[in-house]
């Protein structure tokens, strides 16, 4: 009996350049990473999309590992730059050229023993906490320069409490704003999804400059956002807000910005309208939102969560980028 299985009687097939399959054979990945990056390939490559929105609920559901692991995996994925995204800490996922990739993870000495083998994680996933809290990731992005962020910024523990020196670096007030670090809030971004984490810091920084002084500002944050989440934990309501035609008008008017792969994004859908529901002008339609749209497409780039992004539809929603482009355009 024939192994070879015709592909007219299968339920589809993902077709996969044969240079990607044999860097995979070559590649020295852990199992975990193997089967991550088998899945981003199945849901980029399998669609026939570049990248996609992938979160790690969908790559645990798929693959039979924990969340957390998937997205520890996923960091060094795109450490080793056999992943690439699309943007900041939220954006799409794809899979780079082999000509890319970083064979082999020169930090790790070859195991002496297969007892001790990378890909054996049976008692490796107990602690699931010591693997996140040791993810030093780098975000290697096709639209950004590669950038190494000190990962005390990124996996601090909600709350927890840092050395003086660095709870400045981090949080600052000036008693009117807060600074905070760019990487810090991609973390609460991911954390307190859908809150529009960026516009309640801006609230919290209005009611904190006429209260007594804090002695920690991020824990100030930490406990104002997860009193948010808790009220709202759907974020803004929609009620009244034609958020499926904004997106719709949106495609429309840029045809050439990045698409929105996922209209049900509870944060998109969040942002959308927050900006809605904070002026009347804003609800005149197209009276509004069509000089827009047509002023943002003639962008190439906006300032977003510290860095210069392709002003998809999250950016251009956020509250900073929002005013920018809005004033622009009357």
């Amino acid at each position: 009996m024939s192994n070879v299985i015709p592909l007219k009687s299968t339920g589809g097939f993902t077709r996969m350049e044969n240079k990607l399959i044999e860097a995979l054979m070559v590649v020295d990945l852990p199992g975990r990473e193997l089967k991550v990056a088998l899945y981003v390939a199945r849901a980029t490559i399998g669609f026939h999309v570049p990248e996609a929105r992938i979160q790690a609920v969908e790559i645990s559901k798929a693959t039979n590992i924990h969340p957390d692991v998937a997205s520890k995996a996923v960091s060094h994925l795109l450490k080793r730059r056999i992943l690439y995204r699309v943007g900041g800490a939220r954006g799409d996922i794809g899979i780079s050229d082999p000509s890319e990739w970083i064979f082999y993870d020169d930090k790790k000495e070859c195991p002496k023993q297969t007892i001790s083998s990378d890909s054996d994680h049976l008692n490796r996933v107990v602690s699931i906490a010591r693997q996140t809290k040791s993810d030093d990731s780098l975000l290697y992005t096709k639209k950004e320069p590669l950038v190494t962020v000190p990962t005390e910024q990124i996996t601090a523990p909600q709350g927890a409490e840092l050395p003086p020196a660095e709870i400045s670096q981090v949080v600052s007030f000036n008693g009117e704003d807060f600074k905070v670090d760019t990487a810090l809030i991609n973390k609460w971004v991911e954390a307190y999804a859908p809150v529009d984490v960026e516009a309640e810091i801006v609230r919290a920084a209005a009611w904190a400059s006429g209260s007594k002084p804090k002695k920690d500002w991020r824990r100030f944050l930490v406990n104002w956002l997860g009193r948010e989440f808790k009220r709202n934990p759907n974020g803004a309501s929609e009620s009244g807000v034609p958020v499926d035609k904004i997106i719709d008008l949106y495609h429309k008017v840029c045809p050439n910005l990045p698409a929105v792969t996922v209209p049900s994004d509870r944060v998109l859908r969040s942002m959308i309208a927050e900006r809605w529901n904070e002026s009347a002008s804003h609800q005149s339609g197209q009276g509004f939102w069509l000089p827009f749209f047509q002023k943002a497409n003639n962008r190439s780039q906006v300032f977003f969560r510290g860095a210069n992004v392709t002003p998809r539809l999250e950016a251009l929603v956020s509250r900073a980028v929002f005013r920018e482009v809005s004033e622009a355009a009357q």
